[in-house]
């Protein structure tokens, strides 16, 4: 169409049109190829925007996952720590329980020892055993509120009963047995000579080992317990008996010879007296 004359008006109004058609196809063209580009920008925008909606979706469901593993992380916690609350007053409340329950399991084993035939006062294991039944007492007094307080009471006051009967039964048998062994040993001794005074202590004194240590219990527990203090005077009783079963007749025949000898002088009778009972005997039984 170039290359044609335009000689009329209408060839020019002609051509003006096709070149007015021309020029809105080509822009058309050139919006067409943008609205293209943007169509293809617009399709991976969608693209994106659903991989992000998805991603949204996935990190709403992790954080409710994470919320409902927090709460139950939580109350396992809790639970844990409740539990681990308990479990410490339950150690607390087994080992109060096992501590008072110590006291008559103890109680049950002394009885057991005390009713054993084997059992001797002058093992090392009686004064220890004497020290738990005196805790195993006191506990039990101090409780009268516990359910068959006057069934345990009695087992004590039983088992203090049957350790006293064995602790008398082998004083006196030691002390009679002390006199007995010296009665026998030589019945011709002349029972106001030295050799039988000498005699008469030193095997006493020998002796005093095996049953000091008793005594000296006896006598710590003499001002708690009034079993304790009739077992001493009983003792004390029995002790003295069996000085007088020896030592009387020499005693009776020195005072005799002292009487005889002194008969008409009274101050050397009482002088006599006065070093034979003072300083003879006293302090024999003092130091002795």
């Amino acid at each position: 169409m170039e290359n044609e004359r335009i000689e009329t008006a209408q060839q020019f109004f002609s051509w003006f049109d096709q070149l007015h058609t021309q020029m809105d196809q080509d822009e058309e063209t050139k919006y067409q190829l943008a609205r293209a580009a943007y169509s293809g920008f617009e399709e991976q925008c969608d693209a994106i925007l659903n991989d992000v909606n998805c991603a949204l979706q996935h990190l709403k469901s992790l954080q409710e996952q994470y919320l409902f593993v927090s709460t139950k992380t939580g109350t396992l916690h809790e639970a844990c720590e409740q539990l681990l609350k308990e479990q410490s007053e339950l150690v607390d409340l087994a080992e109060n329980v096992h501590q008072k329950l110590s006291y008559f399991i103890e109680l049950e084993n002394i009885n057991t020892k005390l009713n054993s035939p084997t059992l001797s006062v002058s093992s090392e294991s009686f004064i220890p055993m004497l020290n738990k039944l005196d805790d195993c007492i006191a506990y039990v007094s101090s409780h009268p509120n516990f359910r068959d307080y006057s069934v345990y009471l009695a087992k004590c006051n039983q088992c203090l009963s049957k350790a006293v009967h064995l602790m008398k039964t082998y004083t006196v048998n030691t002390l009679q047995g002390l006199t007995n062994q010296l009665m026998k040993r030589d019945p011709l001794m002349a029972p106001n000579s030295d050799n039988a005074f000498t005699l008469f202590y030193l095997k006493f004194r020998a002796a005093a080992p095996k049953v000091r240590t008793l005594f000296e219990q006896i006598e710590q527990r003499s001002e708690k317990m009034p079993e304790y203090r009739q077992l001493l005077n009983e003792i004390h009783h029995c002790y003295l008996n069996q000085r007088e079963h020896l030592l009387g007749p020499s005693i009776t025949s020195t005072v005799t010879e002292l009487t005889n000898r002194n008969n008409r002088d009274h101050c050397a009778l009482v002088k006599s007296y006065f070093l034979y009972c003072f300083i003879s005997l006293c302090l024999r039984f003092h130091f002795k």
